[in-house]
């Protein structure tokens, strides 16, 4: 998404059809700690209009993302940027929110299914086996 607000993300959207757009860093819990002017698509703990509507015009085109580089990504601000995304999908038609937050990826970049409860994980042994 990087700094792009939700207008150019439509004209973009709309102008290429093979574009898609990762959500990393893309939320008020980061953009509240951020020196970088980074894209929040929330209002609040909810998504934005303007970006559930072009999530729901485009549901093939976005990837739930997070970034996480740094040691400190991976504290309570990951739980808690999970909490964020999981509600704001859950808001969405069950498709929809399917398609962001892994049917997208699967597609992608040929990813096997994710197995309802049991993650990507379930597909394969564990390292060593």
């Amino acid at each position: 998404m990087a700094q792009l607000d939700a207008g150019d993300v439509a004209d973009l959207l709309a102008a290429h059809r093979n574009l898609v757009f990762l959500t990393s860093h893309a939320n008020t819990l980061v953009v509240s700690e951020s020196r970088q002017p980074w894209t929040d698509m929330f209002a609040g703990e909810e998504l934005g209009p303007e970006w559930r509507a072009l999530i729901l015009r485009y549901p093939d085109r976005f990837v739930l993302a997070l970034d996480n580089v740094w040691p400190e990504h991976w504290s309570e601000r990951y739980v808690q940027q999970i909490d964020l995304w999981r509600a704001a999908l859950g808001k969405l038609p069950a498709e929809v929110a399917h398609a962001v937050a892994h049917g997208n990826a699967e597609r992608l970049w040929k990813l096997a299914p994710a197995m309802a409860g049991r993650g990507c994980a379930a597909l394969n042994p564990p390292f060593g086996q």
